[in-house]
């Protein structure tokens, strides 16, 4: 069984909802238009991360798949440093490679 389309789906998923999570954030600083439009962005790539989830279910077991979403996380403390110039702490840092790890051993051989 060939894996690698399924994670790669969820990997790209997840990463997207790393930019929903951003718009977001952004949708908060402003008013009226602007609010409208960065939520709308946030909805439509969560949307697409939805999508690409539930494709990604064809090829992988949820037991799989469930723990690779858990990306998600690590990849809004990633979006948020590049993208908003947040600086998480060194700790936060340590958490998002065990996520990352965590999320490695979900991988079957």
């Amino acid at each position: 069984m060939n894996l690698v389309p399924g994670i790669t789906l969820v990997l790209v998923g997840s990463a997207l909802e790393g930019l929903a999570q951003v718009c977001l954030k952004q949708a908060a600083s402003y008013t009226a238009l602007k609010y409208a439009s960065w939520v709308s962005l946030g909805a439509l790539l969560f949307i697409f991360e939805i999508a690409l989830y539930t494709r990604a279910l064809k090829s992988l077991d949820i037991a799989i798949a469930y723990p690779l979403s858990a990306l998600s996380y690590a990849s809004v403390v990633i979006a948020a440093r590049v993208l908003l110039k947040e600086y998480p702490s060194p700790q936060r840092w340590l958490g998002v490679a065990f996520i990352v790890a965590g999320a490695a051993l979900a991988i079957p051989e």
